[in-house]
């Protein structure tokens, strides 16, 4: 095998790709769900905002870490970026992986109002309050990684892709001393997810979904270990990362047009329905008889004279 690790080699031209068609499928998708919440002001729901602002981050994770990072780096062997660049747009992607995270929990907490909490599910999970959680969730997320990540760039040490190995990695000099909670902050939320889930009883979609991220993370941090091919780091690191992104957008597109359907079902059979209790009332009224109308008009007073 050639120790030149770009397009010439065939497992990099496979895997570029992979990501080529896998980043296009996502963004798309993503990008349909953030086209439908602009446009529709039916859709502008805490719920669907809550999809709206995971659909911008899956697309941003996409774009960032693999479009422009992992796939130029896969083809050509080496970066377009400076070592600073490169980092910064890995690790912006991983807190905004774990911003995704913490908002399954925000979901679960949602459906778990829905459910026990109906009367007051409006108020509590009103479009401002759910903007302002969220926003919020991004802020710290970002603000954390920064807090992070700058002593370490100061050192000298970064979050690079292997254009060998297929994934990302973190410098590990001594000098470095790199601290990713990733993986027990996954651990963690899925705890609250599975307790609020298994209270809520739902869906086996739903709770498939949230699974997702504890597999990537376990795949990433954990089974990665097991084997040094490229082709298993490739999988463990790389391809479970992207996938997850993409068919999150592909079923939230999904569930948005079912909803959508639905509710275009229910317009259709509410007017229906008006229209038979219409057609019902009106068919079931009872004659009423009324005497006969007198003659109308202005009455003089010789007429008045001439009736008595």
């Amino acid at each position: 095998m050639s120790d030149e690790y770009n397009y010439t080699d065939p497992l990099n031209l496979s895997v570029a790709i992979l990501i080529l068609i896998i980043g296009i499928f996502g963004i798309t998708c993503n990008s349909a769900i953030v086209y439908i919440f602009l446009k529709e002001n039916s859709e502008k729901t805490a719920l669907n905002i809550i999809c709206f602002f995971r659909a911008v981050s899956n697309i941003i994770i996409l774009i960032n870490a693999f479009m422009i990072t992992f796939l130029p780096k896969i083809i050509l062997g080496f970066s377009i970026f400076p070592l600073m660049i490169e980092s910064w747009l890995i690790n912006t992607s991983t807190t905004l992986y774990l911003g995704n995270e913490y908002q399954i929990v925000l979901i679960a907490l949602n459906r778990f109002c829905a459910l026990f909490f109906p009367m007051k599910y409006s108020k509590i999970f009103s479009v401002f309050n759910t903007t302002a959680v969220l926003a919020s969730i991004y802020i710290y997320r970002i603000a954390k990684k920064v807090y992070d990540v700058i002593p370490q760039q100061a050192k000298n040490c970064h979050a690079l892709f292997s254009p060998e190995t297929l994934s990302w990695y973190y410098e590990d000099p001594p000098r470095c001393n790199w601290v990713d909670d990733a993986l027990e902050v996954i651990i963690y939320t899925f705890i609250v997810i599975l307790i609020l889930n298994s209270i809520t009883l739902i869906k086996i979609l739903h709770f498939y979904k949230d699974s997702l991220y504890l597999i990537d993370l376990t795949f990433t941090f954990k089974l990665s270990s097991w084997s040094d091919h490229r082709v298993w780091t490739y999988i463990s690191g790389t391809l479970i990362w992207e996938c997850l992104h993409s068919v999150d957008g592909f079923v939230r597109l999904i569930f948005v047009f079912t909803a959508s359907k639905f509710r275009f079902i229910m317009v259709i059979f509410n007017d229906r329905l008006s229209f038979l209790k219409k057609k019902l009332i009106s068919s079931s009224a009872v004659p009423i008889m009324t005497a006969p109308q007198l003659r109308r008009g202005t009455i003089s007073v010789a007429t008045n004279i001439s009736l008595k």
